[in-house]
């Protein structure tokens, strides 16, 4: 009788710690209450997102990685609710004020350098240029 409770605890406990792992994977937001068959495949996060009228949107997030603020559902569409890019890869100490994204970003050099730009809003990316934000994708 006690291995087959252990048995049943353990397989519990795995089926636990499956579910967590799966939820930890995905970037929080206020999403995962409204959207379902959330995955997050490199940087991008995609889901099935409901919609004000109800029905289901599939929609994709680029850079929900390197989001600095909340990935939100607004109406069937993956938004982040500050600045995302490519940025997040040489940039760290993020932080958004306003519209100004602050952060101290790896210059070619390998040196470090505060830098800040002003951003034109959600899902569009900013990169860093050899220590300078900019927003936009490319250099």
């Amino acid at each position: 009788m006690s291995k087959s409770i252990i048995s049943a605890a353990f397989l519990i406990f795995c089926a636990f710690a499956l579910q967590l792992s799966a939820y930890a994977a995905n970037p929080a937001g206020s999403y995962q209450q409204t959207c379902s068959n959330i995955a997050l495949n490199g940087e991008t996060l995609s889901a099935s997102c409901t919609r004000f009228d109800g029905s289901q949107n599939n929609t994709e997030l680029p850079f929900a990685t390197s989001c600095v603020g909340i990935i939100s559902n607004v109406d069937g569409n993956l938004v982040c609710t500050g600045a995302t890019g490519s940025f997040a890869r040489t940039c760290k100490n993020s932080s958004v004020a306003n519209n100004t994204l602050s952060a101290t970003c790896q210059k070619v050099d390998g040196s470090w350098v505060p830098s800040s730009t002003s951003f034109s809003g959600f899902q569009h990316p900013v990169t860093n240029c050899n220590g300078q934000l900019v927003d936009k994708p490319n250099c």
